[in-house]
């Protein structure tokens, strides 16, 4: 092995050597940072470092892929000449610039995530301009960028003349080592499950530390779409459509089937006296984690509206996020679908025409607008809305008079909520009931907002961002109060999802709980609203607020009017672990068909006291449950049943 490095190109057994020492200080800064979760033991420290290693070499086998292939085959003659050892040198420099970058790179990326690099990195690289405008805003990067060159260039100075040969092979010796190296690639690829090797710890910030974040990358990349059938535990599919038929009809007892295989029901109106007609504002709130309301235990202030506005509405205390990103928030309101392991059905092909929270209200004449702050393109999210009945209203609609502040993510969230107010006077004045789907912005890194509104200045943290956009939400009822539809329209604020989302178990339960109010003076009498429920229950609630008689493919339920009947469980989930939480009891599906059931302890609401230990002792049926929930789920939107019912007549 050694002569097999020696005489390759360059010398990649010092190359792995850099590599893995810069590796090597990463983790320990990991280790450093997360001492506080983790239990430290001799064999932890040895399982870290030595399958971080492991991975190290794996992913230094990706990038030097097209090095070697272009070593390759690069001819003799250029390869001698002095031009190609300046080339050398350049791209040895460059390649020490890249993993020096990604050092700092994955220290940022785990002060936001917690995480190694994951598919949400791989979504950074794709939309650029958000992410690299968020980057240009939230860190110093001119310091950065230079900080990063000057450690390149040391190391470069002290190595270079060990790694850059300058005596060429021909080309037989190097065709050959070249077809090993890429057969043990290939071979690695293929065999290697990562989600495996690293589980060497039931603490997942070990198993995220004993990773390497450039393999990271790859491996989500290559599984950015994820087959149910393949990977998740399953039932017969009779048997699953069935018992979740059945599921559904004891949460609703009064809702009728119209097929004989999904989901497709006919929901009653709850309440005698006829559908009402109310508008509904509905706020999705970015990353508004229930722990920091008053009324969930805070003591920071950070959000005197909001908690004043719980006293006043009805107040959702154990509600769940079904993900932890922004689409997957989306996905679950608008959708009431359980999160299926991937992708967000937002960001998904074929996602067109689905049943959603709009189909009913277009039928009875509703105009339906989706409005964000930045430009939707982002995630999808236009695509996804503007293809589901909503007219898109996003950054590029706005008129240069009507932006005031703005950052890499969009304009901040007064000046979408008073945009939000002329869409509404729009629909008034045309004499159209509406439904205004609000995606804020401003509670994000870079945490920047219009100076002189609040009492933290601006970019000086999250708690900041939160106080404003409680602000700004303060200043929409205030002009929403002053305006002829007020009475008659219903106000939803609901985060998207929380904060963060690391803990130190799979599937950290306390990271997903997000505060819901449901606020309509005139319609709405407050009260606290305590069981254990979804974000995938909302848009059925408000249909049943509404008081309609409509057909129905939603997964939730109306849980007020259907509150002595409903079940009380939850969806969670992260890219590939989904959970289903009843009880004391989180049921976690993972990949290779696994299944994990933890007992789960919270003391009062939760927050970051939630106690997760496996158990074997549990009930089957429930199991059994969580899997009809989401192996149907999987089925129906694979198979178009989840399409609008004006899809199923064209069909």
């Amino acid at each position: 092995m050694k002569k097999f490095f020696d005489q390759s190109p360059c010398s990649w057994g010092k190359i792995l050597a850099i590599f893995a020492v810069l590796s090597f200080v990463l983790r320990t800064i990991f280790l450093v940072w997360q001492r506080h979760e983790i239990d430290f033991s001799v064999v932890t420290i040895v399982e870290t470092y030595a399958v971080g290693f492991f991975f190290d070499i794996l992913a230094l086998g990706y990038i030097a892929f097209l090095p070697l292939a272009y070593y390759t085959l690069v001819p003799s003659k250029f390869f001698n000449s002095p031009k190609h050892q300046i080339i050398n040198r350049v791209f040895y420099f460059i390649f020490l610039f890249v993993i020096v970058f990604s050092v700092f790179s994955e220290i940022t990326f785990w002060d936001e995530f917690q995480t190694r690099f994951n598919f949400i990195a791989v979504d950074y690289l794709i939309y650029t301009t958000e992410v690299i405008g968020n980057i240009m805003e939230s860190y110093p990067m001119g310091f950065l960028i230079s900080a990063i060159a000057i450690i390149s260039a040391i190391i470069f100075y002290f190595t270079y003349k060990k790694i850059v040969v300058v005596k060429e092979e021909n080309f037989r010796c190097r065709a050959k080592k070249f077809v090993i190296y890429f057969a043990a690639l290939a071979i690695a690829f293929l065999a290697i499950d990562s989600s495996k090797v690293t589980r060497i710890s039931p603490n997942n910030y070990v198993n995220e530390i004993a990773s390497n974040g450039i393999y990271q990358l790859f491996s989500a990349y290559r599984n950015n779409q994820i087959d149910y059938d393949t990977l998740y535990a399953g039932e017969d599919l009779k048997v699953a459509t069935e018992n979740l038929r059945n599921l559904i009809s004891k949460q609703e007892p009064h809702s009728k089937f119209l097929n004989e295989d999904d989901i497709a029901r006919f929901v009653p109106a709850p309440k005698a006296g006829g559908e009402k007609k109310y508008n509904i504002i509905f706020v999705s709130i970015e990353s508004m984690s229930a722990s920091f309301m008053n009324s969930f235990g805070s003591t920071e202030n950070i959000t005197p509206n909001l908690d004043n506005l719980a006293k006043e509405s009805l107040f959702f205390t154990h509600l769940k996020a079904t993900g932890t990103r922004t689409v997957r928030g989306l996905e679950a309101l608008s959708l009431a679908v359980p999160p299926t392991p991937g992708n967000s059905i937002v960001r998904r092909p074929n996602n067109e025409n689905m049943f959603n929270i709009s189909s009913p209200l277009i039928e009875r004449g509703y105009e339906a607008k989706f409005l964000y702050g930045g430009d939707g393109y982002f995630d999808n999210m236009n695509y996804f809305f503007g293809n589901n009945g909503f007219t898109i209203v996003d950054r590029q609609t706005f008129a240069k008079d009507e932006i005031t502040f703005s950052n890499a993510w969009g304009v901040a969230d007064e000046d979408l909520f008073n945009k939000a107010i002329k869409e509404a006077d729009k629909s008034f004045a045309a004499g159209k009931p509406f439904l205004n789907f609000i995606m804020t912005t401003s509670n994000h890194r870079p945490f920047t907002y219009p100076d002189g509104k609040i009492d933290i200045d601006s970019k000086t943290g999250r708690n900041g961002a939160v106080k404003y956009t409680d602000y700004a939400i303060g200043k929409l009822l205030e002009a929403a109060r002053k305006k002829p539809w007020f009475d008659n329209t219903i106000f939803v604020f609901v985060a998207d999802h929380c904060a963060g989302s690391a803990g130190n178990t799979d599937v950290p339960l306390w990271r997903y709980q997000i505060p819901a109010l449901v606020y309509a003076p005139k319609i709405i009498k407050p009260q606290v609203f305590d069981k254990n429920v979804s974000q995938i229950d909302l848009a059925p609630t408000l249909m049943g607020i509404l008081n309609l008689s409509y057909n129905s493919k939603f997964f939730g339920s109306d849980v007020l009017n259907n509150s002595k009947t409903i079940d009380q469980h939850s969806f969670v989930s992260t890219y590939t672990d989904i959970g289903y939480f009843k009880g004391d009891k989180l049921y976690l599906l993972k990949p290779k068909k696994e299944k994990k059931v933890f007992n789960v302890v919270i003391d009062g609401y939760g927050w970051e006291s939630s106690k997760e230990t496996v158990t074997t002792e549990y009930d089957e049926r429930e199991m059994s449950n969580a899997i009809a929930y989401y192996q149907v789920a999987s089925y129906l939107f694979r198979n178009d049943k989840l399409k609008n019912f004006t899809a199923d007549k064209k069909n």
